[in-house]
Formats: structure tokens, C-alpha cells, sequence
């Protein structure tokens, strides 16, 4: 599996090292997020937990949206800004729990990649924080983590997994239908959990081919695609 090639200041690991299928993998979900865009006819996305900032990039490199794109590491929104620039590209220090409201006004859509399996302990309130920032219609798109996964599972449901993957204390991977009940509970509606995507970060370059090749049949059916890695999440405010 893939190096971390990037830790936050308490240590934890955030940021999978750009080896074998990581960036393939990545650029398909950033894609995923710019579909989202274009389907919402989004004008203004907020993207939590952005980190050195390459997908909130990706995203203003590919749609006209203005992409304000936030996180509660000092050292993240450095790297992110001196990365990347665009005039419809923003970096922010926020603290979506924080006690000072958000200077930034309402979003079409909000988003994250693998960002809402960190704050479980707080999901109601971040789901609500998040949905205040939504205007009426406007849209949710998250990418999380499926307990189901047996890689998932192990990294996260073991004491060894967790450990060897350096997880923060109350960090933890959803099942579909934890995610089904939390956003209707706190005011979305029209919730999608569609699980996917077999291509594990960090894979060798030889086993791209052999897993995009079976990975359709594999999301395919029921009798397999729970197994699959993610769970894709949308949802109307």
C-alpha cells in the first residue's frame, strides 16, 4: 500500500505519497467532483479539509467555478498557497467547529475528500455547519471511506491497522447506512450513498490495468460492490 507523504502537526497521517495508482486514483475523484459541479451548476464550492490544496487546483483548473478551499492546518494552507494559484482559487485557515463564524457567505456545493471520517465524534454538527453554508438546493459531495472494505476494515477496525496507519484517536470509516441516517438528520435531503472504486492508493502500476478492467462488473452487482472501497455521497441543503 502506499507511503504517507504528508503528516499534520500532531503527527497524524493525512496525504498518500503520488506513487503507482495513487494519482490515477486521485484524478478520478477529482473528476467525480467536478462532475458534481457541472451537474449542480455550482458558481461558488467550498472544499473542507483541503490540505496542500491539488484537488481544490484540479477543480478550478477545470470548471469556472470560484473554489474556496479551507483547513485547520497552518502548515497545509502555506504549502497549498505557495503550490497553487488561480483567480478563481482561494486558501483559507478554518475551523468548521471553530466559535468564529465563516466570513465566506453561502456555496452551491460543499465538498470533501475524505474528510467527514475524522470528525465522527461531531458528524451531526459538522453536517449542520456544513448545511448552513449551502443555499436552498445548492449540494453536498463527499468521498468516505467503507468500513465494509476489507482494507478499510483492517485499518481502521484493528488495533494493528490503526496503529501501522497512524489514525487520529476518533477517526473511523462509515458503513452506508451510518451515512443514510446522519444527513437526513441533519436537514439534507435527496441523499445518495453510491459505493465504489476498487483501486486501492499506493497499487503498482501493473495492477491498474487488471483492476479497471474487472473493477465495472465488480460495482455492478450487489453481491460485490459493498466490498468496494468508498462510499460517494451527495445530497441536497
Amino acid at each position: 500500500m502506499s507511503k504517507i507523504a504528508l503528516r499534520d502537526e500532531q503527527g497524524f497521517n493525512q496525504v498518500f505519497r503520488p506513487v503507482g495508482s495513487t494519482p490515477l486514483r486521485m484524478r478520478r475523484r477529482s473528476d467525480w467532483f467536478v462532475s458534481q459541479i457541472e451537474h449542480l451548476g455550482a458558481k461558488r464550492v467550498l472544499e473542507i479539509g483541503s490540505g496542500t490544496g491539488e484537488t481544490a487546483a484540479y477543480l478550478a483548473a477545470n470548471s469556472s467555478a470560484e473554489i474556496v478551499a479551507v483547513d485547520i492546518s497552518p502548515a497545509f494552507i502555506t504549502e497549498a498557497r505557495a503550490r497553487h494559484a488561480a483567480p478563481n482559487l482561494r486558501f483559507e485557515l478554518f475551523d468548521l467547529l471553530g466559535e468564529t463564524p465563516p466570513p465566506f457567505g453561502e456555496f452551491d456545493m460543499v465538498c470533501g475528500n475524505g474528510i467527514l471520517h475524522h470528525l465522527v465524534m461531531r458528524l451531526p454538527q459538522v453536517l449542520s455547519s456544513l448545511k448552513s453554508l449551502t443555499r436552498p438546493g445548492g449540494g453536498l459531495a463527499f468521498i468516505e471511506p467503507n468500513f465494509l472494505n476489507p482494507y478499510c476494515a483492517f485499518i481502521f477496525g484493528t488495533p494493528m491497522g490503526r496503529r501501522w496507519a497512524r489514525l487520529e484517536p476518533d477517526e473511523m470509516a462509515f458503513t452506508p447506512r451510518e451515512l443514510r441516517v446522519a444527513l437526513p438528520a441533519a436537514g439534507w435531503h435527496d441523499v445518495s450513498v453510491r459505493t465504489k472504486d476498487f483501486l486501492l492508493p499506493g497499487l503498482p502500476k501493473g495492477l491498474t490495468s487488471p483492476i479497471l478492467a474487472v473493477e465495472p462488473a465488480l460495482e455492478a452487482t450487489i453481491l460485490t460492490r459493498w466490498l468496494a472501497q468508498s462510499h460517494f455521497v451527495t445530497a441536497r441543503a
